[in-house]
């Protein structure tokens, strides 16, 4: 995947960093990627491929696992390479956006338990919307939800009318902000199959009791992954090796802030 860098979305991710009135802290960001495959990203979707393809093999061999080749999911039949792309690119964005995490193991369980549950696709893009700002006005977000600017610098981006909604709602071992004892957190992708875009809206809200942990800088993610920076300002993530979840503890707690403050 591929990360695009629009000023618009640093601002409101500045704006989506609050202390309630309960003294909790939410911290959310707004990201755009591409569904431009780095090496990486082929070499992994190439790998899930594999791993989909023995399982449907053995599937087909046994008759208690024959749901595997009819299983539909929130992005339809998993038999169509169409769907399974789908969810690797949703896969994909987890793994760009948390590079601490790896979220393979999300994608295997779902053939290996044959439950597609830690996503659904929201029946409009709208649903999403209210349910975004009613969330963030419950936690008493400083800003007026409804703030028209923010939804149109992403429709802008995305194309919300055009957007299939999708949800990730990860059970402990999939969360990446359990470490952090977060009590609300929000994940959602808005994806624009025609544009191949994604924009990812995530967010977390934690107690006044769990200290916050802080994201890499972008000196730190440009040490960590190999990354090229294109001519139309977008930024290339691959992956040097394999992550598995709970690494982020090893961080330096003297990482500086991933997000930049704007100036006034």
């Amino acid at each position: 995947m591929k990360f695009l860098q629009i000023p618009t979305f640093e601002n409101i991710n500045e704006l989506l960093k609050f202390t309630t009135n309960r003294r909790h802290q939410l911290i959310g960001r707004v990201e755009a990627y591409t569904c431009k495959s780095a090496g990486a990203d082929k070499k992994l979707y190439k790998q899930l491929e594999h791993r989909y393809q023995v399982d449907a093999e053995e599937a087909r061999l046994s008759p208690e696992h024959s749901s595997l080749t009819t299983l539909i999911s929130p992005f339809g039949p998993l038999s169509q390479s169409a769907s399974r792309k789908t969810l690797f690119y949703l896969i994909a964005t987890l793994n760009a956006s948390f590079p601490d995490y790896d979220f393979r193991q999300v994608y295997k369980a779902i053939f290996i338990s044959l439950q597609a549950d830690q996503f659904k696709k929201a029946p409009s893009y709208q649903m999403v919307v209210n349910s975004i700002n009613t969330t963030l006005m419950n936690l008493d977000c400083p800003f007026s939800v409804g703030n028209s600017e923010i939804w149109e610098a992403i429709d802008q981006e995305i194309d919300l009318d055009n957007c299939d909604v999708y949800t990730y709602e990860p059970d402990t071992e999939s969360d990446p902000y359990a470490d952090e004892g977060a009590i609300m957190s929000m994940y959602h992708f808005f994806f624009n199959k025609r544009l191949k875009r994604i924009v990812f809206f995530t967010c977390r809200c934690i107690s006044d009791k769990v200290p916050v942990s802080e994201f890499p800088s972008e000196d730190e993610l440009c040490f960590e992954f190999e990354s090229d920076v294109d001519d139309d300002g977008t930024i290339d993530f691959a992956l040097d090796t394999p992550r598995s979840r709970g690494s982020r503890q090893a961080k330096s707690s003297s990482s500086s802030l991933f997000f930049k403050k704007l100036s006034a």
